[in-house]
């Protein structure tokens, strides 16, 4: 939109301010706090609440609106539902994975939840991950005001992104509010190990 935020008029919540980004994914960031939550919940706490989850919607399709994807949110919410995505954003605070693990403040920089299809994500999609790490790196984003003090007092730092499965590092380089770089990082681990165990005449070129 030309500016690190907007304010999002909707029915019921007056102005509720958001920052619009698009890298890789069109983005919508607001504040968790702004919706009176932490930014550490469970997607089954948030999928759970249909107030929330319409709210949420709600300030999807009108940020689709105005970045001009659809000429209505009630066109944004039947046409347009896969963009943009909606994230909230919350400083660095201790919280419990989905595996149990208990995640200290001090291994984050920020906390976010993503939804997709209006669902909460149970991790983080990595081209909204991207997105984010480009907002952060942005001045003045609800996201750059998110970050923990390492993370902002330098832009070339990784960014430690607290999801509801974890922690993923990524990072950004943004000149000029363009991004020149995007960094994420994947891990894979052996789901399984084996022997198949095959005759020797069919070795040799037997077929029996």
């Amino acid at each position: 939109t030309g500016a690190p935020t907007e304010s999002l008029e909707l029915p019921g919540l007056g102005g509720l301010t958001a920052s619009i980004v698009d890298a890789t994914n069109p983005m919508v960031f607001v504040r968790a706090a702004d919706l009176g939550l932490q930014g550490t919940e469970h997607p089954e706490a948030i999928d759970g609440n249909t107030d929330l989850t319409r709210r949420l919607e709600q300030i999807r399709a009108t940020a689709a609106v105005r970045i001009g994807l659809a000429g209505s949110v009630q066109e944004a919410s039947r046409k347009s539902q896969a963009v943009p995505k909606i994230a909230l954003v919350a400083r660095p605070v201790a919280y419990r994975d989905l595996s149990g693990s208990d995640v200290p403040p001090t291994s984050t920089d920020i906390c976010a939840r993503v939804m997709s299809m209006g669902k909460a994500h149970r991790a983080f999609a990595l081209t909204a991950a991207m997105c984010l790490a480009v907002a952060a790196r942005i001045p003045g984003t609800v996201v750059q005001e998110a970050l923990g003090p390492q993370a902002a007092a330098d832009p070339s730092a990784d960014i430690r992104l607290g999801h509801p499965s974890g922690v993923l590092p990524i990072a950004a380089l943004v000149r000029g509010g363009h991004a020149e770089k995007v960094v994420v990082y994947r891990t894979a681990r052996r789901l399984m190990e084996g022997f198949i165990r095959v005759p020797a005449r069919v070795l040799r070129g037997g077929t029996d």
